[in-house]
């Protein structure tokens, strides 16, 4: 019984964040994808995995993308948009939280008014994607979305 419990804990405190970064390119314009990456990142905190918790962030904010209803559609960004920037402002050195932002601003509608971090993120990630530890192909990505 220990032995189970002690397996589903590292289950759930693993995730695969090849797989998370995978979804958020294509979940604004792909539902199934948006509502994996959802589930995927859902039950992490700011504190914990914030990170994890900024995709989580971005996925409810995509599902704007996906619903029909004009409330609907701003409820679900302002709540993602509300966590995003609110896990940024907490740890503003995880460069990947920055591009998650860039990302999203990038493809936000300009009458939303949330555009304006795009300069500021891009600098940011350009002076310090080097640094980072993370897979050539994810700094690649990353790099083809700020240049876009």
């Amino acid at each position: 019984m220990i032995i189970y419990f002690l397996i589903s804990l590292l289950h759930v405190n693993a995730v695969d964040m090849s797989e998370v970064r995978r979804l958020f390119t294509i979940a604004s314009k792909n539902e199934v994808a948006n509502t994996q990456m959802f589930e995927l990142t859902d039950g992490y905190t700011m504190d914990y995995k914030p990170v994890v918790y900024a995709y989580h962030a971005a996925a409810e904010m995509t599902k704007a993308n996906h619903t029909a209803w004009p409330i609907s559609k701003l409820s679900h960004f302002t709540k993602g948009k509300t966590q995003l920037e609110k896990v940024i402002a907490k740890y503003p050195q995880l460069l990947e939280l920055r591009y998650i932002r860039y990302a999203v601003q990038n493809g936000s509608p300009s009458f939303l008014g949330y555009k304006e971090n795009m300069a500021s993120d891009k600098k940011k990630i350009k002076a310090n994607i080097n640094k980072q530890d993370w897979p050539a192909g994810f700094k690649k990505t990353v790099n083809t979305v700020i240049e876009q």
